[in-house]
């Protein structure tokens, strides 16, 4: 595949906010999927205006921060432990939201934010990485979020939970710890089991989850059985901080 055959893949008509970017800087940006498209797809089902603060928690190289302060007006912290934020910091400066965006070097378990901070948290393919854990979102996350604000969050796992063996046709590709790899049912009870957060909305990118992750797979020309199978798709969730004081499930 071409390289102007690539750019033309990272321009889609079901995501027009994200076609009004460069694919050229799309592209050198990227870091393991099309972040706008899934960031362009949570923000359909949750609740974003002028003046809110989002933490954008796993930003990466920060396009979804960007994207969000753009087309949202929303004041975002970008925050991201490997990506460096003067790197981030440069980037946001290019897109003219210097005045919205702040980049942030933060690990998952150390965040430096206070108690109700944040409107609502953004985490677009990077919960995975830390968040598993029964107490990450008792112990490191929910305190951080007003009541009755959102957490939304965009995933790659499974249709449904592997109960014996990886299915064959994807086997050969599945490396131990893709098991943090979930499906949507496991995530909506991973929040919902604290008793900290109530499921307002979830499924396939409304259906496209599977096309989604196989467009991206011929972008990158890793179209294998990983990737060209009924099984794994992206999904979106967006869950509601109950109305509990931060500290009454941290003490």
């Amino acid at each position: 595949m071409t390289h102007e055959e690539k750019m033309k893949l990272l321009i889609d008509e079901k995501y027009p906010l994200s076609a009004k970017y460069d694919p050229e800087w799309i592209y050198e940006n990227k870091m393991g999927c099309q972040c706008l498209w899934l960031v362009e797809s949570l923000s359909q089902i949750m609740t974003l205006k002028p003046g809110m603060r989002i933490l954008d928690m796993g930003c990466g190289n920060a396009l979804t921060s960007i994207f969000l302060a753009k087309e949202f007006g929303v004041t975002v912290f970008a925050n991201d432990l490997w990506v460096s934020p003067t790197d981030n910091w440069k980037r946001i400066c290019n897109e003219g939201v210097e005045n919205l965006v702040f980049p942030i070097h933060g690990e998952a378990h150390n965040l430096p934010y206070a108690d109700n901070f944040f409107d609502a948290v953004v985490c677009i393919n990077s919960f995975q990485f830390y968040g598993t854990a029964d107490n990450y979102l008792s112990d490191y996350m929910a305190h951080l979020i007003k009541p009755d604000g959102q957490f939304g969050l965009v995933v790659w796992g499974p249709d449904k939970e592997f109960t014996g063996k990886v299915p064959a046709d994807i086997g050969e590709k599945w490396w131990p710890d893709f098991y943090y790899f979930h499906s949507l049912d496991w995530w909506k009870w991973h929040f919902e089991k604290t008793g900290l957060f109530s499921i307002e909305a979830g499924d396939d990118l409304a259906g496209d989850g599977v096309r989604v992750t196989r467009q991206w797979a011929k972008i990158m020309e890793k179209y294998d059985n990983t990737h060209n199978n009924e099984i794994m798709r992206w999904n979106r969730m967006v869950a509601k901080r109950n109305s509990y004081q931060a500290d009454d499930f941290r003490n």
